[in-house]
Order: structure tokens, then sequence, then C-alpha cells
């Protein structure tokens, strides 16, 4: 009797394919885990709960280098909260800036959008060359 997973049992549970497990292992954020006697990868409680933490952080929108770090910060008995912490800081910053190149982007599209609306309304000359008289910023 095995005592833990296989990896497409693994797979099936966290919905990802065995080809990102394979991957997660490879790389270091999950330990090479126990084999069976024919070879087949066994994932143990703690495998699980490694892939459960690096599928979470993955929707903070951490990077797996980040996730990698914190591992590593846990696995050395290190609580890696005020690390975590400036890491989510960071993404919420980076976000906002996102967000607001997005809102500058879709003030621009709408300003060319009227620029558009007077041309076709008006017949007012050829249409490109609004697009070509002004370079989206």
């Amino acid at each position: 009797m095995r005592d833990g997973l296989l990896i497409g049992d693994l797979s099936k549970k966290f919905n990802i394919t065995t080809q990102s497990i394979r991957y997660y292992e490879r790389i270091g954020l999950i330990n090479p885990p126990k084999r069976t006697e024919s070879k087949y990868r066994i994932y143990s409680n703690e495998d699980e709960s490694k892939l459960r933490f690096i599928l979470q952080a993955k929707q903070f929108g951490l990077s797996l280098d980040d996730i990698k770090e914190l591992i590593n910060l846990s696995s050395n008995n290190i609580r890696p909260c005020e690390h975590l912490k400036s890491l989510l800081e960071r993404y919420i910053r980076d976000v906002i800036n996102r967000i607001q190149k997005l809102e500058d982007f879709r003030s621009q599209l709408i300003d060319r959008y009227e620029q558009l609306e007077v041309v076709v309304n008006h017949n007012e000359g050829n249409i490109c060359k609004i697009i070509e008289s002004e370079s989206l910023k």
C-alpha cells in the first residue's frame, strides 16, 4: 500500500497538469517525492501542502522566484510574513501603476473615437488622417 498521492491524483486534486507539478519539482519548489518500486512518484501530505501554497501564492500574483524565496525562508524556520507583506505591497503598487496607465490609454482612445465621430458625421476628409496625424501615446 502506498502512503500518498500519485502525480495524476495530485494533478486532478488541484486541477493542474502533471507537467506543472514536475516543473515545480525540477525548480525546487517541491522536493523530489518518494518513489514506488516501479518508480512512480508518491507525493506526501507535505508536498500537497506546498503545492496548495504555491497555487495560492500565484493567485496573489507572486512569481515562482518569490514563492521559492518564501518557501526557503520557511524551510529555514524563518517566518516569511514580513517578506510576504513587502512583496504584496510591491505588487499593489505595480497594479495601481498599471491601472493608471490603462486609464490614461482609455482616455486617449475615447478622445480618438470622438474625433472619428466628428469626421464621420460631417464627412470631413479621410478618417485615417486622424490616426496618422497624432500617434497614440
